[in-house]
């Protein structure tokens, strides 16, 4: 009976242990969010300028391309933020 009582008071202290380190390197995810939105957005000013240049050209398949790639860099810009939001609320 002592032994099961031993463990879990073990078990009790890993978890309350466990989830007050778990928030420690929030202030490392909000800088790589920031980061990570800094490059969606080059990218995505990258994407749109090739876009032009490529229906300035008259090169629909290149634009058909860009346009997609735009609106994944435009996805992922979207969830770095919502992720970020999250990270700074949670903090």
């Amino acid at each position: 009976m002592k032994l099961r009582s031993v463990f879990g008071v073990a078990a009790a202290v890993l978890v309350c242990a466990t989830t007050a380190f778990a928030g420690q390197d929030d202030r490392r995810d909000v800088r790589q969010d920031k980061r990570e939105i800094r490059q969606d957005k080059r990218e995505l000013k990258e994407d749109r300028h090739e876009l032009r240049q490529d229906r300035k050209d008259g090169d629909k398949r290149e634009a058909r391309r860009d346009r997609r790639d735009a609106r994944s860099d435009k996805r992922d810009l979207k969830r770095d933020r919502k992720d970020l939001r999250h990270d700074r609320r949670h903090a």
